[in-house]
């Protein structure tokens, strides 16, 4: 007996589904091009000196022969140096192009992962495009008094910890736990402090998720335990002088030392946050409320950590330079990510006119404060365009023109100098030079083993565009100083091979007759 059997005709995908799955994608890219549009680029510029300088010295090993010591500790601590150092290798791409396709791939990820939690946060498209949109446009907000930004106009291990600590937590929403560990270790080898707090949020996380109070409690308690054990265990620690004077630049490793609106920027989130889960009824069972208890669980901890724990006056500052107000990092991406959803849902809705208004006015605002922030640089500074900045074009001409060997000195503060919009010399010269005071003393406040080496040198470079040849060099040729950037006013008979409005390039003699 012959059988028939009916074919049925496969269920053809919906066309909004169709068209979505398409269009994803693309409105991605887009908001990625809108982000890097916003925040600029500038590759060499405040923390990118530090992780530039680091990248150069794996690809250049004979580069930095004085100031190795203040760069290999950062590679010793992270995959990053060495990651993008490989990149250039295998792919022979010049370093400049794989920084900008980096900064553009890493904002494209951060982006992404933002569009994974919103889709785990909101049932609605306007509200989960509303999330991801505000946070594209709100990239460059800075992270109260943390001296962290929400992502940086440049290429630094924040920028790969940053979307892998989100994609980590979207992973334990979906307790997908075997995926969560393995975007956690990756935080870890690019950022392992960023890792500390990421593993701290995500317990919470799961404490909250299962509302196991007394397991988020706990883990709260032990947090200000270790707090408490790290601080006795420095009970008999004597600091050097040196290391003092370097930890105490960082004002932003104490709470007592921020501003109020920086207070501000700790207070109101969490704040925000306990009015929305007050207003959804404290339900932790939803992923929406679940981030905002683990963020008041960790913020409220990380405050109380930091206010028991980081003074200026200690007789230890291990935990100041652990700079606990960086769990603030993952609290405001939340936050932004929240607070775009509910725009979204709320008031942008399905009004075309009510996105392009009020996104055109974020951007608009956040573009003029960025370009504010570096006034005398391009917004975009590409490896193809032409630097407007005297200050690099002074560092590029000493890279297409100094001696690779060549030892440079520059005034102690010049970071801080009108115009010189915190470039980085090591990273943008590819040239060797004594410490300074911001970044060194940045690597001196988090390596105490590099603090003698950073007062010295630097105390050598204080004052230097104003004292006399003669003490130049009597102050840098024992360091085997060769050459000098000096501002375009500075009082010197040296010879200067190059030079703008304003700066100098000089080289330094070995003595005076």
């Amino acid at each position: 007996m012959n059988s028939v059997v009916a074919e049925v005709p496969p269920i053809a995908e919906p066309a909004a589904a169709q068209t979505a799955r398409v269009a994803t994608p693309l409105i991605l890219v887009g908001l990625t091009l809108f982000a890097v549009l916003i925040q600029g680029y500038h590759p060499y510029a405040d923390d990118a000196g530090i992780y530039i300088s680091c990248v150069n010295l794996m690809l250049h090993p004979h580069l930095y022969r004085s100031s190795a010591a203040l760069i290999t500790p950062y590679t010793h601590l992270s995959a990053f140096a060495h990651f993008l150092a490989d990149v250039v290798r295998f792919s022979h791409a010049p370093l400049p192009y794989v920084l900008l396709a980096t900064q553009l791939f890493t904002t494209w990820l951060v982006i992404y992962s933002c569009w994974k939690l919103s889709q785990k946060c909101f049932a609605r498209a306007e509200a989960r495009w509303g999330a991801v949109a505000l946070v594209s446009a709100c990239l460059t907000v800075p992270i109260a008094g943390s001296a962290l930004f929400m992502m940086d106009p440049y290429v630094t291990s924040r920028s790969f910890s940053t979307p892998l600590t989100l994609l980590a937590i979207g992973a334990a929403l979906d307790r997908r736990w075997p995926k969560m560990l393995l975007w956690l270790g990756l935080v870890g080898l690019f950022h392992p402090l960023m890792a500390i707090y990421t593993a701290g949020f995500l317990l919470l996380l799961w404490a909250v998720q299962a509302e196991r109070w007394w397991n988020a409690a706990a883990l709260c308690t032990l947090s200000v335990i270790l707090g408490a054990v790290l601080q006795f265990s420095q009970r008999n620690i004597t600091e050097s002088a040196a290391y003092r004077a370097a930890v105490l630049t960082r004002g932003y490793f104490y709470l007592s030392s921020w501003e109020w609106y920086e207070l501000f920027g700790l207070a109101a989130p969490l704040i925000l946050m306990a009015l929305y889960c007050r207003w959804h009824k404290w339900d932790f069972r939803k992923p929406g409320l679940a981030l905002c208890g683990a963020c008041l669980a960790i913020g409220v901890s990380s405050i109380t950590v930091s206010l028991l724990f980081a003074h200026p006056q200690s007789h230890s500052h291990l935990i100041a330079r652990l700079q606990t107000m960086r769990s603030f990092h993952i609290i405001y991406f939340i936050l932004f990510l929240g607070l775009g959803g509910l725009l979204g849902k709320y008031l942008l809705k399905q009004v075309p006119w009510r996105w392009a208004l009020t996104f055109f006015g974020i951007a608009s605002t956040m573009f003029f404060v960025q370009n504010q922030t570096y006034p005398a640089t391009a917004h975009y500074e590409f490896p193809w365009s032409h630097s407007s900045n005297p200050w690099m074009q002074s560092f590029l001409w000493i890279r297409n023109n100094a001696p690779t060997d060549a030892l440079f000195a520059l005034d102690a503060d010049f970071v801080n100098a009108k115009g010189e919009d915190a470039q980085g010399f090591r990273a943008a010269a590819q040239r060797d030079s004594l410490a300074d005071s911001l970044k060194d003393g940045g690597a001196a406040a988090a390596f105490p083993q590099l603090a003698e080496k950073w007062m010295t040198e630097h105390t050598a470079e204080i004052n230097l565009n104003h004292i006399s040849d003669q003490e130049r060099v009597q102050r840098l040729a024992p360091f085997g100083v060769d050459w000098l950037v000096l501002d375009a006013d500075a009082n010197t008979r040296f010879f200067c091979p190059f030079q703008n409005a304003a700066v100098k390039v000089c080289q330094l003699p070995r003595s005076i007759n």
